[in-house]
């Protein structure tokens, strides 16, 4: 059955895999595709020339005969109106937003809430709200370190979709606020919206977040071995691989059963420490074990954060940026540990379902293409 399908961020590492699923698995899907125009992406997407002096996605995708691309930007309304004139979707699938952890609040409420609070202003005027399936992505960010349960050992039980809300930081406190305006309209307008909370992505093409430590192990050719003892105070790694994720989107937006859903997009739960050590293998890198007991380890990650903290605030002085952002180095100490069993429940099967297969998909993407040679 024909379908006609908006997706916007579409120039990004996540919207340009979407339309690649879509054109290789919907041959009977049109796709509207649709991102800022080339000059306003580059003076908001900054950190794509600060991490990549050759960053590409696979843009080239858009120029498929399936594919429509209308550039627009969702601070102004008049841009989103021009994609729906004329045009009936069944399928819209909001990627598009600012996702940069050293962006200032104001900034990411501008563009994340108050876009989407413009896109859907004009979906509900537009749109048949009977048959329209919205997919809304969020982040697993929303739930900060969650107050975990523990099971009968001690260690910590996966959060799953009912853990509250407690953003961490500027970028997750905009997705928070951005999925309250999603729930308003779907309560105001019947708008049958699915939410989405990925965990930090990887897979060919991503250049922010994993991809730096997987480049600091290259390029040191050391990987660390630090284990935390006890174990039960050992440190989760949350991760998904793009393709999962695109492939989840289109299987949740052809259950209705989704409806009305929110749906952790994670593999399966693995700690840090053996992560790293995968990648080290997989890289030919040095690793050693070195046992660290949780209080101490705690206390060294806190002030290596208040170190970079520091250098944050200075970076923002300087109207420069960090080698890390700060919301990325909370990784060390926080537990962020989150379920993946609604969606498996759903019937949905992950291609890569553990950090070994995820990892090594993406390690030898990046070998390959000489991506972590490169000067980013």
């Amino acid at each position: 059955m024909h379908k006609l399908v908006l997706v916007d961020g579409a120039k990004g590492h996540t919207g340009t895999y979407l339309v690649k699923e879509i054109l290789d698995s919907k041959s009977n899907w049109k796709i509207i595709a649709t991102d800022l125009p080339v000059n306003k992406r580059k003076e908001i997407m900054t950190k794509e020339r600060v991490f990549s002096s050759r960053f590409k996605y696979m843009t080239e995708i858009l120029e498929n005969e399936q594919v429509e691309f209308i550039p627009a930007d969702l601070t102004i309304k008049d841009t989103i109106e021009n994609l729906f004139e004329n045009r009936k979707f069944d399928i819209i699938f909001h990627i598009a937003s600012l996702y940069d952890y050293f962006a200032e609040l104001s900034v990411l409420r501008t563009i994340n809430v108050e876009g989407t609070r413009n896109l859907l202003d004009v979906i509900s005027k537009s749109q048949d709200l009977n048959t329209l399936r919205f997919i809304h992505w969020s982040t697993c960010g929303v739930y900060g370190e969650p107050k975990y349960k523990k099971d009968s050992k001690g260690y910590p039980i996966p959060a799953d979709e009912t853990t509250p809300y407690n953003p961490p930081n500027n970028y997750s406190i905009s997705k928070m606020e951005q999925e309250q305006v999603v729930e308003d309209y779907s309560k105001r307008y019947n708008l049958k919206a699915t939410f989405i909370r990925p965990a930090p992505i990887m897979g060919p093409y991503q250049i922010y977040g994993i991809f730096h430590i997987m480049q600091i192990v290259n390029k040191s050719g050391f990987g660390s071995g630090i284990h935390i003892y006890p174990k039960k105070k050992r440190l989760a790694m949350s991760l998904i691989h793009v393709e999962d994720l695109v492939q989840a989107a289109i299987f949740l937006a052809e259950h209705d059963e989704s409806i009305g859903e929110t749906y952790n997009l994670v593999i399966d739960p693995c700690f840090q420490e053996d992560f790293l050590e995968y990648l080290a293998d997989l890289l030919n890198a040095e690793y050693f074990n070195f046992p660290i007991w949780w209080p101490i380890y705690k206390a060294f990650s806190k002030y290596l954060f208040w170190l970079d903290k520091r250098k944050e605030k200075k970076a923002r002085k300087m109207n420069t940026r960090p080698p890390v952002d700060l919301a990325m180095a909370a990784y060390t100490f926080h537990q962020y540990l989150f379920s993946n069993e609604k969606i498996k429940n759903l019937g949905f099967n992950f291609k890569f379902p553990d950090y070994k297969s995820a990892t090594k998909d993406t390690v030898e993407w990046y070998l390959k293409n000489n991506w972590l040679e490169s000067e980013y």
